[in-house]
């Protein structure tokens, strides 16, 4: 019963370490719309024929896309299941 028990505590340690990657692309991409906003407010006010934002939302964005596909694991090399293999792995060569 305890190895059941360590069990849904390790299943529970990922679920939670996912719900904390997913909070955490939400708040990067809030703060991207945001700062986003302001830098494009502040272009317009003061260039705006040359709109220099974009290049801050192309590369900016980029990386909120990247965060969120690996958030998400819809691309992600290193997943809960792969270190979920790989912890029972090191458990099992310890016993």
């Amino acid at each position: 019963m305890s190895n059941e028990t360590n069990k849904i505590s390790a299943d529970e340690e990922i679920a939670m370490q996912q719900v904390k990657e997913i909070k955490g692309f939400y708040t990067h991409l809030v703060q991207f719309f945001v700062i986003v906003s302001a830098l494009a407010f502040i272009n317009h006010m003061t260039s705006p024929g040359h709109y220099w934002v974009i290049w801050v939302i192309v590369g900016w964005g980029a990386g909120v896309v990247a965060h969120g596909l690996t958030a998400f694991e819809v691309f992600s090399i290193f997943s809960a299941s792969w270190e979920k293999k790989q912890i029972e792995k090191r458990i099992n060569r310890k016993l």
